[in-house]
This record gives C-alpha cells, structure tokens and sequence, in this order.
C-alpha cells in the first residue's frame, strides 16, 4: 500500500475526487499568495505561455471532481508546474505523498483562518462576561488544536 496505508486501486469517482481535493488544495495557496480568486483566465494565461491548451469545461472538470476524469499527464504536469509551482507528480500520480511545501503551506493556511475566526469572534462578541469570553477563547483554542 501506498500513500500512508491506503490503496492504490482508486474508483474512476476515487481518482476524479482526490484530483479535485488536491487542486482544491493548490487552488487555496494561490489565492492566498496572489490576494485574489483564481480563475479559468489565470490558468489559461499561464498554459498558454507554454503552449497548452485546456478547455474551460476540462479546467471545471479538474477543480469540481465531475465529468470525465482528467488523465492527460503533460496537462496535469503543466499545471501544476506552470499555475501552482508544486513538482508534477502531485496531479499524475494520485498516490503519491502530498510534497512537503504544499503540505506546510496548507497547514499554515488552515491556521490562519483559524485565527480570523478568533479574531473576528474577539472583535465582534460586545459586552460580555469575563466567563464566556474565557469559556468561548477554550472552544476556539481546542478547535485550532483539533480538540472536540
């Protein structure tokens, strides 16, 4: 077995949403590094450069996990390599290990956000007693550790 114990006999449905959740992913990072959404322009404009094409409904295909699976390796390749910078074989080889720069920006992503939430709840909680903000920040703190 590969990819820390799981199979490497994927559904078609399998491998369609583990290449969407990988681009979800990748997706994530890139809107976090350029401050803005990604979108089927920014991804054409930098396949094109290397004389790609991807149609518009293949680029839906990839990022919703529907349609026909996407399997063009030299596509995959070119995507994650020219759009997201992360080494190929992230988007070929659906069992391969998620690299570790993707890995540690996610994380880093994840919390983050977790802090905006603390944030926004800290700025946005009004009058309160001094019980329920400490009760409130245990809750937000054991989720940002994963707690229940």
């Amino acid at each position: 077995m590969a990819d820390g114990g799981r199979s490497v006999f994927l559904t078609q449905q399998q491998k369609k949403e583990r290449l969407a959740d990988r681009m979800a992913i990748l997706e994530d990072i890139w809107e976090a590094d350029h401050n803005t959404a990604l979108t089927y322009a920014h991804v054409e404009e930098a396949l094109s450069t290397q004389g790609i094409h991807l149609s518009r409904t293949r680029w839906s295909y990839l990022i919703n996990g529907n349609g026909s699976l996407v399997t063009d390796q030299d596509l995959l390749k070119a995507i994650a390599e020219f759009v997201f910078a992360v080494p190929g074989a992230y988007l070929c080889d659906l069992n391969s290990e998620i690299p570790p720069e993707v890995e540690a920006r996610r994380d880093f992503l994840v919390q983050m956000r977790k802090l905006k939430v603390k944030n926004f709840a800290a700025r946005n909680l009004g009058e309160m007693s001094p019980e329920t903000l400490r009760t409130i920040t245990e809750i937000i703190d054991a989720s940002m550790k994963g707690e229940e």
